[in-house]
């Protein structure tokens, strides 16, 4: 009977402490079978996590991405763009096309919808010819190596539009953050990418009730997921090659405004891909919080002043804030995080209320994350015995009062030597007449 009671005992410590135990250890259980990933505050560029991060991988269709920012900041959304034979034929016969049709005309809106919504190639072509100056598909891509060597991309290089395999086509986890990070600060290209579904447009050829389907899905299926620990997916896009594996780059935000931003690169199937993928963005909102570790107003502590009046002390506090996404875990900050505080001590009066005595710099893993400045609340006036001093002070170490000081001495000093000298001769002259007198 004990031994029972024991065991039910020990169950229930077990369950308490298994959640508290299972947060902090998240981040050692996480175990993703993808070729490369990597996980990132979609704001600040914070790494959370990565895997094979900077790993030159076939980006297939992910390429679309740097296809849609070139675009968007080459034209209009409004511009209509003609499909030409060579835009539509030049797609290998085993990669996906739309089924537009040679002499079609749309808007780059619709055209991005099939670029980036169902990863259509020849509209990525489409696009490409109609921004390029000269209408060839090459000069475009050199727009998306020049867009690649401004972001500062180190491990890719583009040879087509749409993802075509190829040797000298490729990308990085890392880079297609940094790329789909720069493509998310326009508006309409955030507003696309998280699309489930768009109408077919009407054209120049046909109504959209003639296209074969009459609306467009998604192929981002991570995008219907739900989560205790994020409120929606906001994109991004997917990618398949037989090389490339299944890739997919994807953002989620929770209800605290913090949004994440990940790719996975080269899962064996769309299942594991969206399992992983959901996995990681999970992690990453399970395990970090954006946290205030310090605030304006924030009292820092009471310090002696020499040569204050009555000995009255100066009272710090706090000017600024430091806010940074941090682990949650307690024992991760107290080891990652650290604090250096400088103050400008021996605190002497005279301090202006206001006045910055030091400053207050929080650390996280090395590197800065925030400063603050420790400011005086008080007045501290200096004793009257103090000034004289500091003023006797300044006259010895001025070189030119010094100067003047010793010249009124050594007028001083030769007035009363003279004076001594005058009154010796006054009594000379005084004792001869008496003499004389005298006789």
């Amino acid at each position: 009977m004990n031994r029972v009671k024991r065991m039910i005992s020990l169950l229930i410590v077990f369950m308490i402490v298994s959640p508290l135990f299972g947060t902090l250890s998240y981040a050692e259980e996480i175990e993703l079978t993808a070729k490369a990933a990597i996980l990132v505050d979609m704001k600040t560029g914070q790494v959370l996590y990565e895997n094979n991060a900077d790993m030159r991988w076939a980006p297939a269709s992910t390429t679309k991405i740097m296809t849609a920012l070139v675009a968007l900041e080459h034209a209009d959304i409004d511009t209509k763009m003609k499909a030409s034979a060579n835009a539509i034929n030049a797609i290998p016969l085993d990669y996906g096309l739309a089924g537009i049709r040679i002499g079609e005309e749309m808007e780059l809106e619709h055209l991005l919808n099939f670029v980036l919504i169902i990863s259509a190639n020849e509209a990525a072509n489409v696009i490409a010819e109609n921004i390029s100056p000269t209408g060839r598909i090459n000069e475009f891509v050199d727009l998306m190596n020049e867009k690649a060597s401004e972001l500062g991309l180190k491990n890719t290089h583009f040879t087509n539009t749409y993802g075509l395999d190829a040797d000298e086509h490729y990308s990085s986890a890392r880079d297609l953050v940094i790329t789909s990070m720069e493509a998310m600060k326009i508006p309409v290209f955030r507003e696309i990418v998280a699309k489930k579904t768009v109408p077919l447009p009407d054209t120049n050829l046909r109504k959209s009730s003639d296209w074969e389907n009459w609306h467009i899905d998604t192929t981002n299926k991570l995008l219907n997921s739900t989560s205790q620990y994020y409120d929606r997916v906001t994109g991004i896009k997917t990618g398949y090659t037989s090389k490339a594996g299944r890739c997919l780059v994807f953002s989620a935000v929770n209800n605290e405004g913090l949004e994440l931003i990940g790719v996975i690169l080269g899962t064996e199937t769309y299942d594991i891909l969206f399992s992983e993928s959901q996995q990681l963005l999970e992690y990453g909102f399970k395990n970090y919080k954006v946290q205030t570790l310090v605030s304006s107003g924030e009292y820092v502590g009471r310090y002696e002043v020499i040569d204050s009046v009555d000995n009255i002390p100066v009272d710090l506090h706090i000017v600024g804030e430091v806010t940074h996404l941090l682990p949650t875990a307690s024992e991760k900050l107290q080891t990652e995080v650290k604090v250096q505080e400088t103050l400008n001590t021996p605190f002497t009066a005279p301090i202006q209320k206001g006045e910055i005595l030091g400053t207050r710099t929080w650390f996280y893993k090395g590197e800065e994350i925030g400063s603050v400045q420790l400011v005086a609340v008080n007045d501290i006036e200096k004793t009257m015995a103090a000034k004289i001093r500091d003023k006797v002070t300044e006259i010895v170490n001025d070189k030119k009062l010094r100067l003047m000081a010793i010249v009124v001495v050594v007028i001083i000093i030769s007035f009363f030597i003279l004076r001594l000298i005058l009154r010796g001769v006054s009594r000379r002259r005084n004792y001869g007449n008496r003499q004389r007198y005298r006789y």
